[in-house]
């Protein structure tokens, strides 16, 4: 069984008031998650501010979620740095830890030629060994983009290439991506407007951080996905852009981090610099508008038709 498919939750990193990471919130999120319905969670990448933590910090995040969520569902640790050593350290690690496989960010800032990219990847796959690896393509965040020519040149050759999470909202790169899949390659989504479509054009799972906030609703759409009730996942897809519409005024992390904290789950919605915490003035707002789209859900989200 593959370890990212399905809905996939892209977790925040709890923090203290002090920015100091919150160990015992992290072990309390793990928690919540694993029984939230959801397929696998995927720490430590963008919604995690992976790359706002020591190497040291990201080793005790990764230990502590795959020893408390125990196998119940998958954990694939997001490893990528801007370094190869510490990434390849990461990678180790992770493997180590017990978890399921790492996603590896593509280097970022400096603008690299395909050959590059793929000699970075190709150090990262061959140091993992036997360890399932996920690229993780995220191009207008890092000035890289993993094209489908790379990951299938890279999947020609090494068998440990599980696949590719794409975050960017572009469906034909994902038909791209999936036709890559003769050497066994799974594709995700990681656009919270495109689900359904990317299903339907063959995409495995989706890797979203909203899904702390709506597993239900999440869960729900690929299961009427999966099942063929297309009717209801449709309605459903349109219910997520709804939602990610009421909410762009809020930048995401913090929003996530703020509801978390409302519900009990972590005990602060501290970010680190230079993200901030939802504002006073938009606390409630944020809370009522996110209560108000649950309260729909409950009313209509489970029917089938």
């Amino acid at each position: 069984m593959a370890a990212l498919q399905g809905i996939v939750c892209a977790n925040i990193t709890p923090f203290d008031e002090s920015r100091k990471v919150d160990y015992k919130g992290v072990r309390k999120l793990a928690r919540y998650l694993a029984d939230s319905g959801i397929q696998a969670v995927y720490p430590l990448g963008t919604n995690g501010e992976g790359i706002a933590l020591s190497v040291e910090e990201r080793k005790k995040i990764a230990e502590v979620m795959v020893e408390e969520i125990n196998h119940k569902i998958s954990v694939v640790v997001q490893c990528g740095t801007q370094t190869l050593e510490n990434t390849l350290e990461l990678v180790r690690h992770a493997k180590d830890a017990g978890a399921d496989a790492a996603g590896v960010l593509s280097p970022f800032f400096f603008h690299q030629s395909d050959e590059a990219l793929i000699e970075y990847y190709s150090e990262v796959l061959e140091a993992a060994g036997d360890f399932p690896i996920y690229i993780y393509n995220i191009p207008t965040n890092t000035n890289n983009d993993v094209s489908a020519e790379i990951v299938k040149r890279l999947g020609r050759k090494y068998k440990n290439l599980c696949g590719v999470k794409f975050s960017y909202p572009d469906i034909a790169r994902i038909c791209e991506y999936v036709r890559t899949r003769d050497g066994g390659l799974d594709t995700l989504i990681g656009c919270d407007r495109l689900i359904y479509p990317a299903y339907k054009s063959g995409a495995v799972g989706t890797v979203t951080g909203p899904a702390a906030i709506f597993p239900e609703i999440f869960t729900s759409l690929w299961e009427f996905a999966r099942t063929g009730n297309d009717k209801a996942a449709l309605r459903l897809q349109y219910q997520i852009q709804k939602n990610a519409e009421r909410l762009s005024k809020y930048q995401e992390i913090p929003m996530i981090k703020h509801y978390l904290k409302a519900k009990g789950i972590i005990g602060s919605d501290v970010c680190r610099i230079p993200f901030y915490s939802v504002g006073e003035r938009e606390r409630e707002e944020v809370l009522s508008v996110i209560g108000e789209m649950k309260k729909q859900f409950d009313k209509e989200g489970y029917k089938a038709s």
